[in-house]
């Protein structure tokens, strides 16, 4: 892995459970640590769902090994947040590369 691809600031969330006014549990997420990645543009596409104009983005985040993320973590990166949908660990080359999709909110 070339250290120099690393440029782009990466936040990385963690699913916690809590409890609200009412006593409900509910999952928030968060901010566990940040980190330097490299992000590659996979696909991206519109469509209508619910009569609404959803934007479907996905994006490949590579960062060092050493990183600790999980598929159940979301990603922030440029103020949009992502959802994990695979890691693959790759030994060889001291990275993960993390495939992620983007949340609409």
């Amino acid at each position: 892995m070339q250290a120099g691809k690393l440029n782009e600031l990466l936040e990385i969330y963690k699913p916690s459970i809590s409890q609200n006014e009412y006593g409900e549990q509910c999952q928030i997420y968060q901010k566990c640590y940040e980190t330097k990645a490299e992000v590659i543009y996979n696909s991206g596409n519109r469509g209508i769902s619910n009569n609404e104009v959803v934007y479907d983005y996905q994006k490949t985040f590579k960062v060092r090994r050493y990183v600790e993320v999980m598929e159940n973590y979301q990603l922030k990166y440029k103020s949009k947040m992502y959802r994990i949908l695979s890691i693959e660990d790759i030994r060889q080359y001291n990275h993960k590369v993390i495939i992620a999709e983007l949340i609409n909110e």
